[in-house]
């Protein structure tokens, strides 16, 4: 039974998305059945198949690993006093205490400099065009084969910049699918930040590939191409030159993660606060009736029947419906900060295995409102001349981005 709810979640994703769809005509079947083949069939590699989970098992414990190394570099820097919390907690039983801005921010200042290493001496993209090839051959163009596999590793932003010269001349159905995986997926240094704050690493570097097909599936679905003749096959890739050395190159590395630690920083304390100011003046009004409840706990509601068709059981839809609105609303950050908690059986419910797996992957995403300004932006910036287009389709390609990230919880709660 729990095997038919997935599938018919899954045939429920793609029905609304058809439903949804601007020319239903032209929707690109055979594409959308490919993809969604290989994206079990990436499920089944990272999360099942023995020897290659093993090694993506590996992956995820060298995650860990530079974590410790991004903690050395802050210890250097900060004190081991300031980095662990002793001081701020003394009487806690490790004598630490998780200090968000320290351990997330060096962090991706650490990553983002490796990051920057990775594009001088050609790793990272030598990897982004392979993949790039690969999706070409499946019916994708040049220009969003290369963001799309990018956005699997880099910002939303970031991977829009390496097709900036095309993004003017994109068809709509291109920029739409851009826009949409670059928003299903989260970037290397979101990746190491939510490992940061106690996320397991495997599942979300499996949910972050999925999710780059979803978006693209639902993307293909919604906004299919009929402007085959704009079509390019071939791009080229345009690299970051900025570095004249090794040294150099990661000195740029690390000024971008400051400034992208500080953003996230921000925004994430931002975004509790005005959860925390909306919750009060919520409570307020609903007190005069004797009521209490939480923004979150309003918005839960409408995914819970989201969630059970994902595959998690009924009396655990609340929480996973909760976490959902809460990455919608606020961001992902928020969403795994309730989360982590509770894998590691210190949070004020509990989740079934196979929950925690589904909740992982429906979160793995930049697919938030706090997207849509950053997208505008910095599209807009690259194109001025189709701002007003990027912000006409924007809100939508977020929605189906959420629905990609549905569909590679769905799929990782099958083969669970």
């Amino acid at each position: 039974m729990e095997k038919l709810i997935g599938v018919m979640g899954i045939a429920l994703i793609i029905g609304a998305a058809v439903l949804w769809s601007n020319n239903r005509k032209q929707i690109p079947w055979k594409m959308v059945g490919s993809f969604l083949v290989m994206d079990f069939i990436l499920a089944l590699v990272i999360l099942k198949l023995p020897g290659t989970s093993d090694f993506f098992a590996w992956v995820g414990a060298g995650v860990n690993k530079l974590l410790d190394f991004a903690l050395d570099g802050a210890v250097f820097a900060l004190g081991r006093t300031l980095v662990f919390g002793e001081f701020f907690k003394p009487g806690s039983p490790n004598g630490q205490e998780f200090i968000f801005a320290i351990r997330i921010g060096f962090s991706i200042i650490f990553i983002s400099g490796l990051a920057s290493l990775g594009y001088y001496f050609g790793f990272l993209p030598k990897l982004i065009k392979l993949m790039a090839k690969f999706l070409t051959k499946f019916g994708l163009s040049g220009p969003e084969a290369l963001s799309c596999s990018a956005a699997a590793f880099v910002g939303q932003v970031e991977c829009q910049l390496l097709i900036k010269p095309y993004i003017k001349t994109l068809t709509k159905s291109e920029l739409f699918t851009s826009m949409t995986a670059a928003m299903a997926t989260i970037s290397g240094s979101a990746l190491v930040a939510y490992t940061s704050i106690g996320m397991p690493a495997t599942p979300l570097i499996a949910a972050s590939l999925m999710s780059a097909l979803g978006g693209i599936i639902l993307a293909k679905i919604v906004c299919p191409e009929t402007e085959h003749d704009k079509l390019q096959k071939e791009v080229d890739m345009q690299l970051p030159h900025d570095g004249v050395n090794a040294f150099d190159a990661a000195a740029h590395g690390v000024s971008a993660g400051v400034d992208i630690a500080i953003k996230v920083v921000s925004m994430v304390a931002f975004a509790i606060a005005f959860m925390a100011m909306v919750n009060w003046a919520l409570g307020a009004g609903l007190s005069l009736f004797g009521l209490h409840a939480q923004i979150q706990d309003v918005f839960a509601y409408p995914f819970m029947p989201v969630a059970w068709f994902m595959g998690v059981p009924w009396h655990e839809c609340f929480h996973v419906g909760r976490l959902m609105a809460t990455e919608l609303l606020f961001n992902e950050f928020v969403s795994y900060g309730e989360l982590a908690p509770v894998i590691h059986g210190a949070g004020p419910y509990v989740l079934a295995a196979k929950t925690q797996l589904i909740a992982t992957a429906a979160l793995c995403g930049f697919a938030h409102l706090g997207s849509l300004g950053i997208n505008i932006g910095g599209l807009g910036a690259m194109a001025p001349e189709r701002r007003g287009e990027i912000a006409g389709i924007a809100f939508k390609s977020m929605m189906v981005a959420n629905m990609a990230t549905w569909l590679t919880a769905t799929i990782c709660g099958l083969i669970f």
